[in-house]
Parts: C-alpha cells; sequence; structure tokens
C-alpha cells in the first residue's frame, strides 16, 4: 500500500458518548411537546380566536347588560330579539379616544346568520365611516319608516361585509354582518319596533353582569 494513501478509519465512540450527542436533541423535542400540550388548551380557551359570528353563549345576560347600558348612556339601548334569534355577545363601550361611547350586540339568527347591532348618540361622519370600514353607500331602503344606506365592504380574502346605517330615535344605528338582505330587513324592523317600545328598561334581578367596556 502507498504511504500516500491514508486508511479508511471509521470513528468509534462508546455509548456514554452516543447518549451524551443525543441528549440534547431528546431535551428539545420533549420540551415542544409539552410546549404544544399547555398552548393547546389556551388557544382553545381563548375568547379573542373564538368565532363570534357563529355561536351562541347562552350566558349573555341581555336583560341585565341592556339595562345597566341603558342607565350608563341614558337613553335605552337597541336590545330586540326576534323569535329564534340568541344574542351571542352584549357590551357597552366607553372611554374611546373619540369621546363617543356606543352599545354593541351581536344576533345569531334562527337559521344562524348573523347580524350585530352598533348603537351610538352624537356622532360624525368619521365615526361612521370607521365603522363601516370606510365602505361607500351603494343602496337605500326603507324599512319601518326609517331610511337605511346599504354599504358593501370586501377585504382582501374577497369576503363582503354588509352594514346598514340608520337614524334611529336620534340614535345612529348600525347593522353590520354577511346575512341576507332578508335577514337585515328582518333586522331593521326587529330595532325600530324596539326603539319605538323599549323593554329592558327595569332593574332586572342581580346577576352581576353589566357589560360595560
Amino acid at each position: 500500500m502507498s504511504t500516500s494513501e491514508e486508511p479508511n478509519v471509521k470513528p468509534v465512540i462508546t455509548e456514554k458518548q452516543a447518549r451524551r450527542i443525543n441528549a440534547p436533541a431528546r431535551s428539545m423535542i420533549i420540551s415542544m411537546i409539552v410546549m404544544v400540550a399547555l398552548l393547546v388548551p389556551i388557544l382553545l380557551l381563548s375568547p379573542q380566536l373564538t368565532n363570534t359570528r357563529n355561536y351562541f353563549d347562552p350566558k349573555v345576560d341581555i336583560d341585565s347588560i341592556a339595562y345597566h347600558a341603558s342607565t350608563e348612556a341614558g337613553y335605552p339601548v337597541i336590545a330586540p330579539e326576534p323569535a329564534g334569534w340568541r344574542y351571542n355577545f352584549a357590551r357597552w363601550t366607553t372611554n374611546q379616544a373619540d369621546k363617543i361611547s356606543y352599545w354593541n350586540a351581536g344576533l345569531l339568527t334562527d337559521h344562524q346568520q348573523y347580524v350585530e347591532i352598533t348603537q351610538a348618540k352624537d356622532v360624525n361622519p368619521t365615526w361612521v365611516a370607521n365603522k363601516t370600514n370606510n365602505a361607500t353607500p351603494q343602496a337605500e331602503h326603507e324599512v319601518a319608516g326609517v331610511r337605511w344606506d346599504e354599504r358593501v365592504y370586501t377585504d382582501k380574502d374577497d369576503k363582503k361585509t354588509t352594514y346598514w346605517v340608520g337614524e334611529v330615535k336620534k340614535n345612529t344605528v348600525i347593522l353590520s354582518g354577511d346575512a341576507s338582505r332578508e335577514t337585515f330587513v328582518a333586522a331593521a324592523q326587529a330595532v325600530v319596533d324596539y326603539a319605538n317600545n323599549p323593554t329592558r328598561t327595569v332593574a332586572p334581578s342581580p346577576s352581576g353582569t353589566s357589560g360595560i367596556q
């Protein structure tokens, strides 16, 4: 054999050395498994990641929340509940930078369509534009003696959100969602009917739920 050729020698490590080499990889895998196990329940329970448009939350005490919100607002907030429809959230939001407090509630219809109500007093065009994603009016509808301006916003994923903007009892009301036109008509009718005869203005039995944010 030529002296310039080196023998093909395979490195040999002991079992103890092999365990030391593999230990960091095993520790990393175990750490990742533990991390995932801890994160999954948090992600499942996180309200921020829950789609409020497609579930019914039976814990929404609409009587109590609407009463406390009306007390804060100084006028009856609009909280209709057509037959078969249910609330999945309701809240009164205050302490805003623009000084405009507002009522906000989501309704799930009996056909699993979603309509959201936003109500405020003494608003300005900028506030309305912000609440409707700067969508421009496309049509007008007359429902229950109120003129509603229809606006449609399309996001980057081509998903459309419809807005109906109207003046009800000197309050600006915005209906929004991806429901059918018939559902918007029903919601608009329910809003006006309730505004003409608000029923959640008597203090309910104590529940500890005010919905004030």
